[in-house]
């Protein structure tokens, strides 16, 4: 799969790899956001977005590649200069003229910001900016994109013009073209996080050893965000189709595919086996359990559906959060599990143990028709429950449907993890004095949201005496 390709001038279209899963899935999540019916949402999805480019210009041509690759996974299909008829909105990058009559979304690219705005800017080539910004560039144009050609109805009001002013990630931009030694890292989850931090990371040049760790399969229902995947991936393995197709990409970091979950691994022991761990799992409770696997330093990034980043960082021993302590349980994650529960006929107590047992897929196959007991069990519960949602099997009435994210905010976060990563691991970047910050995707990022968060004190983790002595124990140099 050549992620590198370049358009040279000629007309290109994205492939759609959307399922009619996937596409419930990115209506439920506009459904949730607006408070219209699944049809509904879906009926406004159902967009062919142009974008527009100076065949000349070279760097435009790869920032249209990218939103291309991730307005594809959300809107019925996208091109890159191709005659197209009923255009509903049209993203011009660089010194291109528009050529539709679509609502027009203007981009324009210098060395040290992007501008993203609905009224027409001066013509000119996109500056060389180093490759990974140019798909936190595409993240954001795709986000006002989208707000555009749903005109302007999602509960969000971005800045126009919307500036992305790069000096706000507060890392010196040089730090992009420096190899980074990460030795041997832990990767939990391969869902839409972890395959956006690969999107990402396939723009630097990493080295060393990553292991992938995500015991689930790849469904219909994940095509939407996960974006690595296609049709060919469904029901196999997502550890070992990630890895088969971001290796080639990566010349200097092995990818390793570990199909368990971090809890499970055989090289687990009870000393301080875990050095460094990136979080890319899809759930407060699935956190929080990593937690309880004292990881040496964290790096974490999780989705609030499609209104927020979170970006958590922190290096034992600490005085201040723990992943614990930033996703600790709250009513909205309480609810929801109860909510599963009784939807699928199961304990409450089964559902947060996440992974469904042998016993409760016999309860639930006998409850759902057409659903094998032996093929439920060990599916995680968040899974099968989007999955049934998804063929119109449940129907939820109280709102507490589980919404995933668009793909440009999964990858949004999995971008901010792989520039998180840079930050921490290369010399010269002295911004390092937090541990959280909150982003959107429809707002350009402030650097003066980082802030360090401390400890909680009725957190399970750090406020357990035991756990705590042990930690800084093993982690104490």
């Amino acid at each position: 799969m050549d992620r590198g390709a370049k358009i040279h001038g000629a007309a290109f279209v994205s492939q759609n790899f959307l399922t009619s899963e996937a596409r419930w899935e990115n209506a439920a999540a506009l459904s949730s956001a607006l408070g219209f019916t699944l049809e509904q949402a879906a009926e406004a999805l159902d967009l062919e977005i142009a974008i527009t480019i100076d065949p000349a210009d070279a760097e435009a041509q790869m920032i249209a590649r990218e939103v291309s690759d991730l307005l594809s996974r959300t809107v019925r299909s996208t091109s890159i200069l191709k005659a197209v008829d009923n255009v509903k909105a049209e993203l011009v990058i660089g010194s291109a003229a528009s050529r539709t009559t679509g609502i027009k979304i203007y981009l324009a690219v210098s060395d040290d910001r992007a501008i993203i705005s609905q009224n027409a800017i001066a013509l000119a080539i996109c500056a060389p900016i180093p490759p990974i910004l140019r798909l936190l560039t595409a993240c954001y144009a795709s986000a006002l994109t989208l707000h555009r050609a749903l005109g302007s109805i999602l509960p969000f009001q971005p800045p126009d013009p919307f500036i992305l002013h790069f000096d706000q990630l507060g890392i010196d931009l040089k730090s992009f073209n420096e190899p980074i030694h990460i030795g041997r890292i832990y990767m939990a989850g391969a869902g839409a996080i972890g395959n956006g931090f690969l999107w990402a990371s396939r723009h630097l040049d990493i080295r060393g050893q990553l292991d992938i760790v995500d015991d689930d399969c790849v469904s219909s229902g994940n095509l939407n965000r996960q974006i690595w995947f296609t049709t060919e991936d469904i029901n196999l393995s997502k550890v070992h189709r990630l890895v088969m197709r971001a290796q080639p990409l990566f010349p200097r970091l092995t990818l390793v595919p570990r199909q368990c979950r971090v809890q499970d691994l055989p090289e687990k022991s009870d000393g301080p086996w875990l050095h460094r761990l990136i979080v890319a799992v899809d759930s407060r409770r699935a956190r929080r359990q990593l937690q309880n696997e004292f990881p040496g330093e964290v790096f974490d990034a999780s989705t609030t559906d499609i209104r927020e980043v979170v970006l958590h960082h922190h290096l034992q021993p600490t005085s201040r959060a723990c992943l614990s302590c930033i996703y600790e349980a709250d009513e909205e994650e309480l609810s929801r599990e109860k909510h599963i529960a009784e939807h699928l006929g199961v304990t409450i107590e089964e559902v947060r143990s996440q992974r469904i047992s042998d016993s409760a897929a016999e309860t639930i196959a006998v409850k759902f028709s057409g659903l094998i007991a032996r093929e439920l069990s060990g599916m995680a519960y968040d899974s099968l429950f989007k999955k049934l949602c998804a063929e119109s099997k449940l129907r939820t009435t109280e709102g507490r449907t589980i919404v995933a994210p668009f793909a440009f905010v999964s990858v949004l976060a999995g971008t901010l993890l792989a520039i998180e990563l840079v930050r921490r691991s290369t010399r010269g970047n002295s911004d390092l004095d937090f541990n959280y910050w909150r982003l959107s995707p429809w707002h350009p990022p402030f650097g003066r949201r980082r802030i360090l968060k401390p400890k909680q004190p009725q957190c399970p983790f750090c406020g357990n005496a035991v756990l705590a002595k042990l930690n800084e124990s093993m982690w104490r140099t």
